[in-house]
């Protein structure tokens, strides 16, 4: 089977380093010539914990890929998801998979571009960033969760499913939508992450800004049940007590959270989510009009107010832009929103 890891970069480069170590024929592709450079010339490090492994691997610029592939992992930012498609178009056969291993809901803009049946959705549970050309840094290990759009356990997804497992636990699912909105709806919480430069494993422990993550929680999981979309539970999320505004359905809520933040904080050498690395160390704007932001426009389209999520949209838009700081106030006005609610 051949195979390319489209986008090398920390969830790309995991998977990547996971089946280039295992002989799997696959090239890793990224539009960054460093990054490259450094994998094919002394491999790809990736560090985890105290340790670290180099795998000698095959790189290429989306220019110098020639041929076809059997599946294609696209491992890039959503923000680049249109243009990577575009590229890995001529490389794909009508029998050719593409799997998205990426933030937001880009599975339905994949499919109607190469067709339901080329389109594989995943739900990535994994902690890791990139340190630089060549090297990755691992924090926790997490999960890789994919099923077919039509929920069907196929052959070929039992195989992606194996060459994901080849770097962390993979598995296969039904009801993969509802999946991958249990991401963006954990994801628009770990946002807040980002507004106040601190530390993220202890600020998701800190219930005394639980009232405004139950509330993000909530209008991402009722704009996703307004498009037909049932949220499942996974790594401590349990969407179920988050619809329920009894004293008993927010102290559930409380606890589901309290185990969220142990979930992410256990093993984890990360103090910072990938939405602060992107805006304070590489200088760029963030996933979050794909995860938030889809929330926003999904409940915009079925008339399920977001407002919470929809200021949280707006604050990153000024620290993106650099017209608001990273600061404790943000949280402060969040909380002050969810008051006038």
């Amino acid at each position: 089977m051949k195979i390319a890891v489209w986008g090398c970069g920390a969830i790309g480069g995991v998977a990547g380093a996971g089946m280039a170590a295992a002989g799997e024929d696959v090239l890793l592709v990224d539009i960054v010539p460093e990054h490259i450079n450094a994998i094919n010339e002394r491999g790809l490090l990736v560090k985890f914990g105290n340790g670290e492994q180099r795998v000698p691997a095959r790189a290429a610029l989306p220019a110098q890929v020639a041929g076809t592939f059997d599946v294609v992992f696209l491992a890039v930012k959503s923000q680049y998801r249109d243009a990577a498609i575009e590229m890995i178009l001529p490389h794909l056969t009508p029998q050719s998979a593409v799997v998205s291993l990426q933030n937001g809901v880009n599975e339905p803009h994949i499919a109607r571009r190469i067709g339901v049946d080329r389109t594989i959705g995943c739900l990535v549970d994994v902690s890791s960033d990139y340190q630089g050309p060549g090297e990755i840094m691992r924090g926790r290990a997490g999960n890789f969760f994919v099923g077919e759009l039509d929920d069907r356990i196929t052959p070929r997804l039992e195989e992606i499913r194996r060459l994901l497992g080849l770097s962390v636990p993979a598995f296969t699912r039904g009801n993969i939508m509802g999946c991958v909105w249990a991401k963006i709806c954990k994801g628009t919480v770990d946002a807040t992450t980002a507004l106040v430069d601190t530390d993220a494993l202890k600020l998701r422990a800190d219930q005394a800004y639980h009232p405004v993550r139950i509330q993000l929680l909530r209008e991402g999981i009722m704009a996703a049940a307004a498009d037909g979309v049932r949220v499942e539970a996974f790594a401590h999320f349990d969407p179920a007590p988050f619809l329920d505004p009894s004293p008993a359905g927010v102290a559930k809520a409380f606890e589901v959270l309290d185990e969220m933040a142990r979930g992410q904080a256990h093993n984890n050498t990360r103090v910072r989510t990938g939405y602060w690395r992107d805006i304070v160390v590489r200088k760029r704007k963030t996933e979050l009009e794909y995860v938030t932001g889809e929330i926003v426009r999904t409940g915009a389209r079925h008339d399920v107010p977001t407002p919470l999520n929809a200021l949280q949209m707006n604050m990153f838009d000024e620290i993106e832009s650099g017209r608001r700081e990273m600061k404790w106030e943000n949280l402060a006005e969040l909380n002050a929103a969810l008051g006038k609610l």
